[in-house]
């Protein structure tokens, strides 16, 4: 072969190695390390004989004394002494190996259902957290609109944002009987701006300056803005301008880039409070008429993974 055609990639070939059967190997390290032959046969769910078999077959293809019988009990000559540390290590990593193998191909999976603001704001910055604490589980998140009208079967553990007369309705429903809720963190909205937007634009002393300001809504929540001046005790005021997103989370996002002044969970956007990326002029008028609720619908009861996820949804709400 000429040596311009060869690949520096691929390894060139090696003489092939030149092992004694694994059952030998086995038997015999088993006997060694228990010292009994007894013992080995129980380890290996095989008969006395098997192993002494065994290991007589690795002694005529080595050419070398292993073992000797000292009463009952098994010794090791010294050569088969200088083999078997080696040996045992190599059959661990063999173990070692094909138990990493066995977990990749057998990891549980467990879909998860939310709403798109929860999972920007809150679970996925928070997910990190539970793959740690439960390596052998790989979530799927899926994330949907719907707050009543879906199936909660279709997946192991959903999400949602209820009020108590919505949470009552769902609970009433056929089908819903055997779901078990659990709530674990709060949904309380006030107004939320970035630092940047609050320095330049006019003061914000009572709830009606709103009416100088781009006030940023969300399609999903449209009645929001309404609801929380209600719940500010003023009226709702025409602003100087407005600025429309599918979601709460994008308007939040907006609020961020300097847009105008949007409505945000302080739950959900801690942190970008505490980095300073948002702030909450009116922090002490908050509109709290939902909450979060995990959802496991009756076929998730006995899933380990989902139970897991729930307690460390329930965990990680109750956390400050």
């Amino acid at each position: 072969m000429n040596p311009a055609h060869v690949n520096p990639a691929v390894p060139m070939a090696t003489s092939a190695r030149r092992l004694p059967s694994l059952n030998m190997l086995r038997a015999f390290e088993a006997a060694g390390r228990l010292g009994s032959v007894t013992r080995a046969a129980q380890e290996l769910n095989v008969t006395q004989s098997a192993v002494s078999h065994q290991i007589k077959e690795l002694e005529a293809w080595l050419g070398v004394a292993l073992v000797t019988r000292e009463g009952r009990r098994l010794a090791l000559t010294a050569q088969g002494t200088a083999y078997l540390p080696s040996l045992s290590s190599a059959l661990d990593l063999m173990a070692q190996a094909t138990a990493r193998v066995e977990r990749q191909t057998h990891r549980a999976r467990l879909t998860v259902n939310a709403l798109p603001t929860l999972a920007a704001q809150w679970l996925i910055p928070q997910l990190s957290r539970f793959c740690e604490q439960v390596p052998d589980v790989d979530v799927q998140l899926v994330t949907t609109a719907g707050v009543l009208d879906f199936d909660p079967a279709a997946y192991e553990v959903s999400v949602r944002c209820l009020s108590a007369a919505e949470l009552a309705a769902l609970q009433a429903r056929p089908g819903w009987q055997g779901v078990q809720f659990g709530r674990f963190l709060p949904d309380a909205v006030t107004p939320v701006c970035s630092p940047a937007w609050l320095a330049r634009a006019d003061a914000l002393k009572k709830p009606a300056d709103l009416r100088r300001h781009t006030l940023l809504h969300s399609r999903s929540t449209p009645r929001l803005w309404r609801q929380w001046f209600g719940a500010a005790g003023a009226a709702a005021v025409r602003p100087a301008g407005e600025l429309v997103f599918d979601h709460a989370h994008l308007a939040v996002q907006a609020a961020v880039q300097g847009l105008g002044i949007a409505l945000g969970s302080p739950a959900l956007v801690a942190d970008a409070l505490r980095g300073g990326l948002l702030v909450a002029p009116f922090a002490h008028l908050l509109l709290h008429e939902k909450d979060f609720y995990w959802m496991l619908p009756a076929r998730s009861a006995d899933d380990a993974s989902a139970r897991a996820f729930c307690d460390w949804l329930q965990a990680s709400g109750a956390a400050p």
